[in-house]
């Protein structure tokens, strides 16, 4: 299958279903359903895997007993970890709270002390890679995946006031997008992507998805799901769309694998996507 690298980094879920989400002033009960693993980038790359693509991930792990955990987590689901270095720095923790309707409130845990960077001294040859996903350039420089020039690129949506944020396909849900309109989506992403953009994807709940191009739009509707867990439905989403983009599927069967992987994710507890194995029935 494909060889990809992901850059960013895996956390520790902490997770609490509550009767509701709590307002100011408020004292509600919650039950512990314990931790997992986590994070954009984690989700991502173990998802990819399961799907039988070579996956690296390439980013700190911290120093703690927690990273270890996370590290051997990694690798139970398939994902080469020769890249992730250790640093001196607690395990990047977020709090989960998830009502009774399967919705979610994030809450990152700030540690103080971060990574010194987000970069090991020595990285992946990325001169024959398919694919490099990276989570944001916020945390890595924009020149990280310069030497893929043949590679999908694949980025979250740019933060307000990006000046430079290359990506192939930029692919994050409406919100992230902030106040661009869908009329010229397209051309504002572009600006900071460059022409080496293809497709600007995105994700509408139960409303479905959007791909945006140069030559027009696709659409396509939301596959139906008993919700339990939607924390990682963004997550399995992309994996989804990436998977059938690397297998050479057009747009729109990309869009519909994203759609089904997202559905049967958030029917499951679970942060990372449920693996492709699982994918069966409606939603395969």
């Amino acid at each position: 299958m494909a060889e990809i690298v992901v850059f960013g980094v895996a956390a520790a879920d902490v997770v609490l279903r509550v009767p509701r989400f709590p307002v100011p002033g408020d004292h509600i009960n919650a039950e512990a359903l314990g931790w997992r693993i986590g994070g954009s980038s984690a989700n991502v790359a173990c998802g990819l895997s399961t799907a039988g693509h070579h996956v690296r991930l390439v980013g700190p792990v911290g120093t703690d007993s927690m990273g270890d955990q996370l590290v051997a987590e990694l690798e139970r689901c398939g994902v080469d970890t020769e890249y992730c270095f250790r640093d001196d720095a607690a395990s990047p923790r977020t709090l989960i709270l998830l009502d009774e309707t399967g919705e979610r409130t994030i809450i990152a845990v700030d540690t103080e002390a971060g990574p010194s960077s987000f970069l090991p001294v020595r990285g992946p040859d990325l001169g024959s890679v398919d694919c490099v996903y990276i989570e944001g350039y916020t945390r890595y420089p924009v020149g990280t995946a310069a030497a893929a020039e043949s590679a999908l690129l694949v980025t979250s949506p740019p933060v307000p006031g990006a000046a430079t944020w290359p990506a192939t396909v930029v692919v994050g849900s409406e919100t992230q997008y902030h106040d661009v309109t869908s009329a010229g989506i397209f051309e504002a992403i572009r600006s900071v992507s460059g022409e080496r953009l293809e497709w600007v994807v995105v994700t509408r709940g139960r409303y479905g998805a959007d791909a945006y191009a140069a030559s027009g739009q696709v659409h396509v509707d939301a596959v139906a799901a008993d919700q339990i867990d939607a924390t990682g439905a963004g997550d399995a989403f992309t994996v989804g769309l990436l998977h059938g983009l690397l297998q050479g599927d057009g747009m729109v069967t990309a869009l519909q694998a994203g759609a089904a992987w997202g559905a049967a994710t958030v029917a499951q507890l679970r942060s990372i996507p449920v693996p492709w194995e699982e994918l069966a029935g409606p939603f395969r």
